[in-house]
């Protein structure tokens, strides 16, 4: 069976919780997880707005969330809204909230991406919890203190990770990627990844692990010991034109490689345009 809370226009529908006013315009909704002694994931998807997700000590996902206008927007399409008629104000936000609980997963769908508003939220987890958070138009993430594995995506914003210890899947197209680790699980790659930013990655000192690093328009950085392997081959390709001319194509691939602590599980620290900092704790 499935849980459901829907919150739009001041709609609650087959509601486990319902929404709970708070300082500011603040709501408060709590979604229990089926069973607290399996292993429980939340998912998060779509909304603008800043978002954290912090691990505490109790057992149900807590979710609150803030509407606020984004200043100077105008028109229609995401982050954008049409000006009031004359003499007319504008009452209420009424975009969606859709959070369902089904198989000890939380799913937390957040449907405001259009129009001139952003919803802040702060979703509050047990600590081993696995998250997988996608937004495609917000603003800063934040995941704390949390002991399950993360996979995190941010289309245009910075993903800030601090004090976890499974493994970690983080990505932006267009911000920066920091991380700290305070524990690394020795069976499990990670991937950390940006197409413009810095990647700045701190793990503890003990850490096995085999890097893969590439900046294309950046530098790599780091003070652990590193013990580097020889580059790839070039690769040779042959090729004919229209006209049946022979081609020949030489790649270098720049990507480095090396180990730290005898290797381990790789990790790929990947940026297009940005440098990679690999800090030892």
């Amino acid at each position: 069976m499935m849980k459901r809370i829907v919150v739009g226009m001041g709609l609650a529908v087959l509601a486990a919780a319902q929404p709970q006013p708070g300082a500011e315009g603040r709501q408060q909704l709590t979604m229990h997880f089926r069973d607290p002694s399996m292993p429980r994931k939340l998912v998060v998807e779509g909304g603008t707005g800043s978002l954290t997700i912090r691990g505490y000590q109790g057992q149900d996902a807590i979710i609150e969330y803030t509407g606020r206008e984004i200043s100077g927007a105008n028109g229609r399409g995401p982050g954008r809204r049409n000006e009031p008629p004359a003499g007319m104000h504008r009452i209420g936000e009424s975009r969606g909230l859709d959070i369902t609980e089904e198989d000890n997963t939380v799913r937390v769908n957040s449907q405001g991406i259009f129009g001139g508003t952003a919803r802040d939220m702060v979703i509050q987890v047990p600590a081993q919890t696995s998250v997988n958070v996608k937004t495609m138009f917000g603003g800063s993430m934040t995941i704390e203190n949390i002991s399950g594995d993360i996979e995190a995506e941010n289309f245009n914003g910075q993903v800030t990770i601090t004090n976890a210890s499974g493994s970690v899947v983080a990505h932006s197209m267009n911000g920066k990627i920091l991380v700290s680790l305070d524990r690394v699980a020795p069976d499990k790659s990670m991937s950390f990844s940006t197409f413009n930013g810095d990647i700045d990655v701190t793990l503890p000192a003990d850490t096995k692990a085999r890097f893969k690093m590439r900046t294309d328009f950046g530098e790599i950085y780091t003070d652990f010991d590193v013990k580097m392997e020889a580059n790839a081959a070039p690769v040779v390709e042959e090729s004919k034109d229209k006209s049946g001319k022979s081609r020949r194509r030489v790649r270098v691939d720049g990507t480095q490689t090396g180990t730290i602590n005898g290797g381990g599980p790789e990790m790929q620290f990947t940026t297009f345009n940005g440098r990679i900092l690999i800090h030892k704790k």
